[in-house]
């Protein structure tokens, strides 16, 4: 569904749905009160919506339809709007949009936003994942923020090296840098990217949004722990970028591995926090047959931790190679085998993070193994495994 008040872009919109070769059902709403009235009829897969509208805006639909309709996706397609009604949009919103948009870009991200949902055909994972505002953070943190961002002598980069530390508000940070709410074009891979790219006033806004938020309401299982699982995020993370140094590789490719790292696990927030659900997780059949990573048949019926948090970074419009290292970091098999990727990275790191405790098996290991020996990297896992144990 597109909600705006304008008649000539509700037009605009479905002349390019009706030129494009997608075979999708789709309706206009000129405003918020007809969208709602619409949606008290049928549910949507995805709303797509401007921001000044009069009567309601599009900052008050979305906040509607995510209490209302959790499982819709909800993306922004809007031109600039006040600051405080973009504020109120950071938590109900997936994904921004900036107008003039092109019709490809729209019809790219509608068609990704769509893959993605198609591969888990369960309605309560829709709902829970597209629910999901925030996520949880490390208890403290938020008010370490809030004391960088307001100190006179705080800067942008200890305000990022302190997001970097925490998977939750890393994912949330970079889903608004990759987004155009603050008229910026995307493409961070790193929360000191983000955060700069941001903005001291933004990440303020955001920060003090989220000390007033709990997107995930229910008690997380007994034998999950918070602490452990971010120090698993955080090594993993390390090692990730550690292994990336020492061979050479790009700046860009660094930051690429230690955020995929960092959130590599995100989905086990989901998970641990759903686990009283009634109805399973379960991942649908195969979907459209494109070559994206997103659209491959799963190999399992229960959604793994690592697709529920592909599902969730992809929602948020974080960049594909992150996204993709979060699906496939227990799947070597799987990673590309052409180039070295996110991915492959993370999965050695995960590999070797995991010694310790809760090792993998003998055959994911040589799954692992056989991964770099096609990168012409053969015996590198233990070159890794070695270095990284001598410097820690």
């Amino acid at each position: 569904m597109f909600v705006d008040d304008e008649p000539q872009i509700l037009r605009a919109i479905s002349r390019m749905l009706d030129c494009a070769d997608i075979d999708w059902d789709f309706e206009t709403a000129s405003g918020g009160r007809e969208a709602i009235g619409a949606l008290q009829q049928e549910d949507v897969d995805i709303l797509v919506t401007d921001m000044r509208m009069p009567g309601m805006d599009g900052a008050a639909l979305l906040d509607h339809v995510s209490h209302e309709h959790p499982a819709t996706s909800r993306i922004i397609l809007s031109g600039q709007a006040d600051r405080d009604t973009m504020y109120r949009a950071v938590l109900p919103m997936h994904q921004f949009l900036s107008k003039p948009c092109d019709a490809q870009t729209l019809r790219d991200v509608l068609t990704r936003t769509y893959s993605i949902r198609s591969l888990f055909g369960n309605d309560e994972t829709h709902r829970i994942v597209c629910g999901i505002s925030s996520l949880p953070t490390t208890p403290g943190l938020l008010e370490r923020v809030v004391a960088e961002a307001n100190s006179r002598n705080g800067s942008i980069q200890k305000l990022g090296g302190l997001i970097a530390c925490d998977p939750g508000l890393t994912a949330k940070t970079l889903q608004l840098a990759n987004s155009a709410m603050f008229g910026y074009n995307g493409g961070e891979y790193s929360a000191t990217q983000a955060a700069r790219a941001l903005g001291i006033e933004a990440m303020q806004a955001l920060v003090a949004m989220l000390e007033h938020s709990s997107s995930i309401e229910s008690a997380p299982l007994p034998d999950f722990s918070f602490d452990s699982y971010v120090a698993h995020a955080q090594r993993v993370a390390r090692v990730a970028c550690k292994i990336a140094i020492k061979e050479g590789w790009s700046l860009q490719l660094q930051r690429e591995v230690y955020t995929a790292g960092l959130l590599h696990d995100i989905g086990r927030l989901v998970s641990s926090n759903h686990a009283h659900t009634k109805s399973p997780l379960v991942a649908a059949g195969p979907a459209s047959g494109n070559d994206h990573f997103w659209e491959s048949d799963p190999a399992i019926d229960e959604i793994s931790d690592q697709k529920l948090g592909a599902y969730l970074l992809g929602l948020w419009g974080l960049p594909e190679e992150i996204v993709q290292a979060v699906a496939l970091h227990r799947q070597p098999t799987a990673c590309p085998s052409d180039r070295t990727s996110a991915a492959a990275v993370v999965c050695a790191a995960d590999c070797i993070a995991h010694e310790e405790t809760d090792p993998w098996d003998d055959g994911e290991i040589q799954d692992c193994e056989n991964l770099f020996s096609k990168l012409g990297l053969p015996g590198r896992l233990e070159t890794w495994r070695t270095a990284v144990t001598e410097e820690e």
